[in-house]
C-alpha cells in the first residue's frame, strides 16, 4: 500500500486518508479521489492531501480484518460484518470463553493489527462480544495473513455439558440458603445435584460416604465439611486416600476460595468446597465448576495459573483487612450509586387519576418518592419521563434531579428503564431502579441496601424484603447495566432476576413501604391521596 502526502492533480484513483475541508463542506476520509473532486478541492485552495493507494495483492482494511478474525474463530463463535477496519467476534451460544492463542497469533503477525478479547474462561451469553480485530492502516499485503491462516489455536466458546453431582456434607445439614446457592450454581452450568444425608466429621465416615458415591457413579463429587480443609493430612484428603482416590491440589490462588481441594476417585472428579461456596457471591469454586462443566482441562497447573489477574476480593467480616484507611472502618463508605426513577407511564390502572401527579400530604406522589432518595447522602437521582412529561418535571427540584425524556414510553417500562440506565454517569457502580408510584419507601432502606452492597463481597443484585416478602427498589451492579439498556416492552428487569437467581442477595428491612405501590384508585383512596385527573 502506498501512503503519502501527494499533489491532488496527480492523485486520481487514490483515496483520502483523512477528512478534508472543502469550502463549507467536509469531504470524509475513505473518499475516492475523482477528477470532479480534484476540481472542487483545487477551487477551494486545496492542493495536497494525505492519501493512499492499494496495490496489487493488497487487501483493504475490512477484508483484512475479516479474514484475520475468521482465521482464529472456532466453535461457538461467529464473525460479524466488518466496518472501518474492525471485525467483531461474538458468541453464538452460552458457555465458557476459551481464547487459546488466537489473539496472540494476530497481534504477533504485524503491528498493523490490534486484537483484544475477554479474559480466559469468562462466562458469556449468546450474542455477547468476546473479541475484536482492528486493522490500523487502510490496507495490508495479503501475504501477511499467512501466519494467521495457518494457526491451529482458535478462539472458542465451550457450551456447558450436562452432568450429575453428589454432595457429601459433614456435621449439620446445610441451611436452605446454602442449598439454594449450590443448586443454582449447578443448574446454571447444566448440572444436577444430589444431596446426601450429613455424616460425622471423621475420616471413617467420610471414607464410607466416598466409597458409596463411587458406586453410585455421579460425574462429580462435592465435599463440604464442618470445618475447613487446612492440611493434606486433614480429614477430607485422608479420607480420599483411604477410598482409593488421589489428591491433585489443595488450595487455589483465589480469594475467596483459597481452601478448595481438587482430587480424583477413579473417573470421578472430587472438589472439596471452601466455606464461601455456601454464599451466592462469586468465589473460586465458580471458576473450577465452570471449567468442569465445559469439559476443559482441570488439574494442578490450571488452578495454579488462576492467580495472576484472578479473583481478589475483600469479604465482609474479615477480622484482618488487607488495607484500611486510617479513620475509615471497612464497609463504612457506601458504593457510588444512582437512582433511576421510572415516571413515564400513563397510570392506566389508576383509571381517571394520574397517580404520580396526585397529592400526598402537601406534595405530589412523584415528589415524595424523589425526596426520600435525595435525602440519602451521595445518591444521584435521575427521573425518566414520558406521559405528561412537563408536569412531572415541574414537580421535581430542577437542580437536584436529572431528567431524561423517553419518547418511546408507550412501548413499555423496559424502554424507560433502558433510557435511564443509559443516561447514568460512568462512575456509577450501583443503580437503584425505583418506581415513581412508591412514595413510602424509607430513606433507611436505601441506606441499608447501599451499606450492604459495600460490605458484601460479590454483591451484584440486592432486593429488599419485609417479613420475607420481596419488594422494591432493586439495586443493580454496573455489570448488568448493558443488559438493562437492551430491555424493551413491559418486561422490566424480571427476566434478568430470574436468569440470575443465584446472584440475588436479600436485604431484610423494617419497611412495609417496599411493598406498597399506588396502582389503583382504591390504593390512592386507602392512603388519603388526592387524585389528579389523567
Amino acid at each position: 500500500m502506498k501512503f503519502e502526502e501527494r499533489a491532488l492533480i496527480n492523485s486520481e484513483g487514490w483515496t483520502l486518508a483523512h477528512s478534508i475541508k472543502c469550502g463549507p463542506k467536509r469531504i470524509s476520509k475513505g473518499t475516492l479521489i475523482t477528477g470532479t473532486l480534484i476540481g472542487e478541492l483545487t477551487a477551494a485552495g486545496v492542493e495536497k492531501a494525505q492519501i493512499f493507494l492499494l496495490e496489487d495483492n493488497d487487501l483493504d482494511e475490512n477484508e483484512a480484518a475479516r479474514l484475520a478474525a475468521e482465521s482464529i474463530t472456532g466453535s461457538g463463535l461467529k464473525v460479524e460484518l466488518a466496518g472501518r477496519g474492525r471485525a467483531n467476534i461474538v458468541s453464538t451460544q452460552d458457555g465458557l470463553f476459551v481464547p487459546g492463542g488466537g489473539i496472540d497469533a494476530v497481534n504477533n503477525t504485524d503491528d498493523a493489527f490490534s486484537a483484544a478479547s475477554l479474559a480466559p474462561h469468562t462466562t458469556v451469553r449468546e450474542g455477547q462480544l468476546v473479541a475484536t480485530i482492528k486493522l490500523v492502516p487502510y490496507g495490508l499485503a495479503a501475504a501477511k495473513l499467512d501466519n494467521i491462516r495457518n494457526t491451529t489455536s482458535r478462539l472458542a466458546v465451550k457450551s456447558y455439558q450436562e452432568f450429575t453431582a453428589t454432595l457429601v456434607v459433614t456435621g449439620e445439614a446445610l441451611k436452605e440458603r446454602a442449598l439454594t446457592s449450590l443448586t443454582s450454581r449447578m443448574e446454571r452450568v447444566k448440572g444436577q445435584l444430589q444431596i446426601r444425608e450429613p455424616v460425622l466429621h471423621n475420616k471413617e465416615s467420610v471414607t464410607a460416604a466416598l466409597e458409596q458415591a463411587k458406586v453410585d457413579g455421579q460425574d462429580l463429587i462435592l465435599m463440604l465439611g464442618a470445618s475447613a480443609i487446612s492440611d493434606k493430612r486433614d480429614i477430607f484428603p485422608a479420607a480420599l486416600a483411604d477410598a482409593g482416590g488421589d489428591l491433585i491440589k489443595l488450595g487455589m490462588p483465589a480469594d475467596p476460595g483459597n481452601l478448595l481441594m481438587l482430587g480424583k476417585l477413579g473417573s470421578q472428579t472430587i472438589i472439596g468446597l471452601p466455606g464461601c461456596a455456601k454464599s451466592p457471591a462469586l468465589n473460586g469454586f465458580d471458576w473450577v465448576l465452570e471449567l468442569f462443566a465445559a469439559k476443559e482441562p482441570l488439574n494442578a497447573q490450571v488452578l495454579t495459573k488462576m492467580g495472576t489477574g484472578g479473583l481478589l476480593k475483600e469479604p465482609a467480616g474479615r477480622t484482618t483487612p488487607r488495607a484500611v484507611k486510617t479513620g475509615q472502618p471497612p464497609g463504612d463508605k457506601p458504593a457510588i450509586a444512582g437512582a433511576v426513577v421510572l415516571a413515564a407511564g400513563k397510570s392506566s390502572r389508576a383509571k381517571n387519576a394520574h397517580k404520580l401527579l396526585s397529592v400526598l400530604g402537601n406534595k405530589s406522589v412523584i415528589r415524595t418518592t424523589v425526596d426520600a432518595l435525595l435525602a440519602v447522602k451521595g445518591l444521584t437521582v435521575l427521573a425518566v419521563t414520558g406521559h405528561r412529561a412537563q408536569e412531572i418535571e415541574a414537580c421535581l427540584p430542577a437542580k437536584q434531579v436529572s431528567v431524561v425524556h423517553n419518547p418511546n414510553f408507550k412501548q413499555g417500562m423496559g424502554t424507560s428503564l433502558a433510557a435511564g440506565i443509559g443516561a447514568l454517569e460512568s462512575n456509577v457502580k450501583y443503580a437503584f431502579i425505583c418506581l415513581g408510584d412508591m412514595p413510602f419507601v424509607q430513606k433507611s432502606t436505601i441506606e441499608k441496601m447501599l451499606i450492604t452492597a459495600g460490605e458484601t463481597e460479590g454483591a451484584v443484585i440486592l432486593v429488599p424484603t419485609f417479613h420475607g416478602k420481596r419488594g422494591h427498589p432493586v439495586l443493580w451492579h454496573q455489570r448488568f447495566f448493558a443488559d438493562l439498556t437492551h430491555l424493551s416492552g413491559d418486561a422490566g428487569g424480571k427476566k434478568l432476576l430470574r436468569d440470575n437467581f443465584e446472584k440475588i442477595i436479600e436485604v431484610a428491612v423494617d419497611d412495609p413501604g417496599i411493598l406498597i405501590d399506588l396502582d389503583t384508585p382504591e390504593m390512592l383512596a386507602q392512603f388519603g391521596i388526592m387524585p389528579k385527573d389523567q
